[in-house]
């Protein structure tokens, strides 16, 4: 009941706090010309890159630690010098980007006039790096009502300025990022109340941690970036390929069919620290628990990929402004991407928990080329909808090799098929 309650939780607030870009889209879609649309995409693409590079994913020690570290002052020594190392490299790529600013911005299709959102952009990774570290941490330590809250209050906030940016105050596109970088700032001020009353903030920051930290993250900005290429580099290609409206447009399909990764998200934050617990004592029992529960996150997976096939006709015929109509042909292939990356994420808890997170970054380093030679020679082939195709095959490639590495780290009894007896 208690796992059953955390995941019932991780989803309905998943579903709203990860998909705000989802709820605004019908809204924005009659306020937002498809090329405005497609400016939207090129800056989220920035942000999205820019987050490793400036976090260098060292985060991720928090929640791996928080098993193993038992003294508190030690582990907020440990908490406080991770949330030190993105600051250089944040005040290394804003001046870096304030510098390069009108050219990256005419590469990325953003009004040259507008260009203050590159360096901008630097400011909405780093604080959307301590807001992910904020909820990560809520999920380690299973208190998924201090998960609702803050992602609750990123909701009400972000939501409310966008609507007051773009229909009351006339922003337009800007106004969506406005609301972002605002409301980034509240749920910053937030978090650093909460850390401060948990006694997780200490004036001891400690060069061991930090390069415990560092060496622990440098292997998966290659995994974090292979995510970005495949999440992000498809509306790249074909905004520089066909066009920015269009970009639009695709972009309109890929967020109905993110709906999956919402699922995907709240799937990841009960599965990791369930697969943990029991990979520290890995009995025949845990072992059953753990491919019974495997299978049926699976299993929900494909039924909630048929049934946004089957709604997004309506969906779009309701509420998106019909500009933006072929977006429908994206999204079950979109869908289908994020089924993959779903059974990704399920195996690759079993990778962080062993520590080898080297094989991330090599299969990151597949990931990326394979998906930029994809993208390319499918939209030369298929127009836009080659760039849905090679998301799709990548996301697949990439499953099923951590599937194999998974279970050559951990045997599992996957065909094995009576779980009745998990005593």
């Amino acid at each position: 009941m208690k796992y059953f309650r955390q995941f019932s939780i991780y989803t309905l607030v998943g579903f709203f706090g990860a998909g705000v870009s989802f709820l605004l889209m019908p809204y924005l879609s009659h306020f937002l010309k498809p090329a405005e649309y497609g400016i939207l995409s090129m800056v989220n693409s920035v942000v999205t890159i820019l987050i490793p590079l400036i976090g260098l994913t060292a985060a991720g020690i928090i929640n791996v630690e928080y098993y193993k570290q038992k003294d508190r002052k030690e582990f907020a020594s440990l908490f406080s010098s991770v949330q030190f190392i993105p600051v250089l490299p944040f005040f290394v790529l804003v001046m870096l980007s304030a510098f390069l600013s009108d050219p990256v911005a005419r590469f990325l299709e953003i009004p040259g006039e507008k260009s203050y959102w590159v360096p901008l952009s630097c400011v909405l990774a780093l604080l959307t790096i301590y807001f992910e570290t904020l909820i990560g941490y809520n999920v380690t330590e299973q208190k998924p009502g201090y998960f609702a809250f803050f992602n609750i209050l990123k909701i009400v906030t972000e939501v409310t300025l966008t609507i007051l940016f773009i229909t009351q105050w006339g922003y337009g596109w800007e106004g969506r990022l406005y609301a972002w970088l605002i409301s980034s700032l509240i749920l910053f001020l937030a978090g650093f109340i909460y850390c401060k009353k948990q006694y997780l903030l200490s004036f001891r920051i400690s060069k061991k941690y930090i390069k415990v930290a560092v060496l622990f993250g440098l292997p998966l900005i290659l995994h974090v970036v292979g995510k970005f290429v495949i999440n992000q580099s498809d509306r790249i290609f074909i905004t520089k390929m066909v066009s920015i409206a269009e970009a639009g447009i695709y972009n309109i399909g890929y967020q109905v069919g993110m709906i999956m990764l919402l699922l995907v998200n709240a799937m990841g934050n009960f599965m990791q620290p369930f697969l943990f617990e029991r990979l520290a004592s890995l009995t025949e029992s845990a072992k059953r628990q753990i491919v019974k529960t495997s299978y049926v996150i699976i299993g929900s997976l494909l039924i909630i990929l048929v049934v946004i096939t089957v709604a997004t006709p309506t969906f779009f015929t309701w509420l998106v402004d019909e500009s933006y109509a072929k977006g429908t042909r994206y999204v079950f292939w979109v869908g289908l991407s994020y089924f993959f990356w779903g059974v990704y994420i399920i195996f690759a808890g079993y990778i962080f928990y062993s520590g080898k997170t080297g094989i991330l970054g090599v299969l990151a380093i597949v990931n990326v080329v394979l998906n930029i030679l994809l993208n390319y020679f499918l939209i030369k082939a298929f127009g836009p909808m080659g760039a849905a195709y090679a998301t799709c095959i990548s996301f697949f490639v990439v499953s099923v090799i951590i599937v194999w590495k998974a279970n050559r780290l951990y045997p599992l009894p996957w065909l094995r098929f009576n779980f009745s007896n998990n005593r």
